[in-house]
């Protein structure tokens, strides 16, 4: 049995020093990939485990580590694993950057009041920190969940959806809706505001949109690792 778990947060690219990224720690992730690698590594041969720059990884004989940059880093490296190994299951944790830096401009440039001769020097390997109205415009990234399910049709999937501090019933429903769209087999949906150090109430959603509900990441990963093994 081969699994891919992906963790931790993307970083788009501004110039060679400078990402935009976001604030995940990859801690669910650790602890999702931990639980299948210790408590039911046995019946796995391999744990791909694909982890944003700044999150860790479990060491374990199971797991082999990528680091994954960006957003486009991603969706090659899920599509390769996809289409040229045989992949039981993906545990798609890795909180994904909803743009891509596109351009790197100034105010003046866009109101075309540049001046030519004091116009900003955006080239070179790093911007020049003496620029007062830096603009950065991104665009849509790609929706990488999307592509599991056309990749590897009979892969099992576990999609999550973090939101905050919405009302329960709307978190269920979110969640749901992100299952049906990208045939997931399950949904891990949380909310920012039942997230802490020491706990995390997660509610991980069925096909016929039951739910169940752990209070820590310790008992989250071992849920997704029963219903996958199941």
């Amino acid at each position: 049995m081969k699994i891919i778990i992906t963790a931790g947060g993307t970083s788009e690219r501004i110039d060679d020093v400078r990402t935009i990224t976001n604030s995940s720690t990859g801690r669910l992730g650790f602890a999702i990939g931990k639980t299948f690698a210790e408590k039911y590594g046995e019946g796995i041969d391999k744990i791909y485990y694909l982890h944003g720059l700044r999150a860790v990884y479990p060491e374990h004989e199971k797991v082999e580590p990528i680091a994954i940059g960006g957003v486009m880093d991603l969706q090659a490296e899920l599509k390769k694993l996809l289409t040229t190994e045989k992949i039981d299951a993906v545990v798609h944790a890795m909180a994904v950057s909803d743009y891509l830096v596109n351009e790197v401009t100034t105010l003046d440039k866009i109101r075309g009041v540049e001046d030519p001769e004091n116009a900003a020097d955006l080239s070179g390997n790093k911007i020049s920190s003496d620029i007062d109205d830096l603009v950065i415009h991104m665009k849509r990234s790609p929706k990488v969940i999307s592509g599991i399910k056309k990749w590897a049709p009979d892969t099992k999937l576990v999609g999550f959806k973090l939101l905050s501090s919405v009302p329960h019933e709307e978190l269920i429903d979110v969640g749901y809706h992100l299952l049906q769209k990208n045939n997931c087999d399950f949904v891990m949906a949380n909310d920012l505001s039942e997230i802490g150090k020491d706990y995390h109430r997660g509610y991980l959603i069925h096909k016929d949109k039951t739910y169940d509900t752990m209070e820590t990441n310790e008992e989250i990963a071992d849920m997704i690792a029963r219903r996958i093994l199941k």
